[in-house]
């Protein structure tokens, strides 16, 4: 990186992470290499060049709470749950990732493995002040309630897909909507591939 100073902290034959170094400020950075399946395909950032959709980055969070204990992962999952999709259908397509796993025994995991103490979270740097770490824990045993009644509603046939609603976007309703919506027919099962791809609406031929 021409103009910087980069020295590596962690280096693995998938994973890099480093400080990036220039004028008196610092930045730590993480590369990944990315894997080819995916859900969606790769978007354009407008510093970072091509960089994950973000669903294939919470689902890859979501099934980093089973390969590692990382307090950012775990905060990065609360998050992608509050802001993206609940963390139940982010488990169930993570499952499609990796078929070792499936989504209850990747919440089963989660539920041990994700127990931080305040002073493991406020170590980690944010943009405001550091959640409470007592707010963020009642927090995450009613995420995980949820997700375990999403996954036990969902149709097993189904499993390892990217939940959709009616008009392509990321399914959001709760366990009660969400029967409603499997009988109303209003559900829409997405499917990795490798690269990933936009999902289609299909209409039915007319006679």
């Amino acid at each position: 990186m021409a103009g910087f100073d980069v020295t590596v902290v962690r280096e693995r034959p998938s994973f890099v992470e480093a400080t990036v170094a220039r004028g008196g400020e610092t930045v730590l950075m993480r590369w990944a290499r990315d894997s080819a399946f995916r859900f969606f395909p790769l978007v354009e950032h407008d510093q970072l060049g091509l960089v994950l959709h973000p669903f294939d980055l919470a689902t890859n969070k979501v099934l980093a709470l089973v390969g590692r204990l990382e307090v950012r992962d775990f905060v990065d999952v609360v998050e992608s749950s509050r802001r993206l999709q609940p963390l139940g259908y982010l488990a169930w397509a993570a499952a499609g990732k990796d078929p070792g796993f499936s989504p209850a025994a990747i919440l089963e995991q989660a539920a041990r493995s994700a127990r931080y103490s305040r002073e493991e979270i406020e170590a980690l740097a944010f943009s405001g002040p550091p959640p409470d770490a007592s707010v963020l824990a009642r927090e995450w045993r009613s995420i995980l309630a949820a997700a375990d009644e999403v996954v036990r509603v969902l149709p097993a046939a189904e499993v390892g897909t990217c939940v959709l609603d009616p008009d392509q976007g990321l399914y959001r309703g709760d366990p009660s909507h969400l029967r409603g919506a499997l009988e109303a027919g209003e559900i829409r099962f997405h499917r990795g591939c490798i690269g990933g791809a936009l999902p289609e609406l299909l209409v039915p031929a007319r006679t």
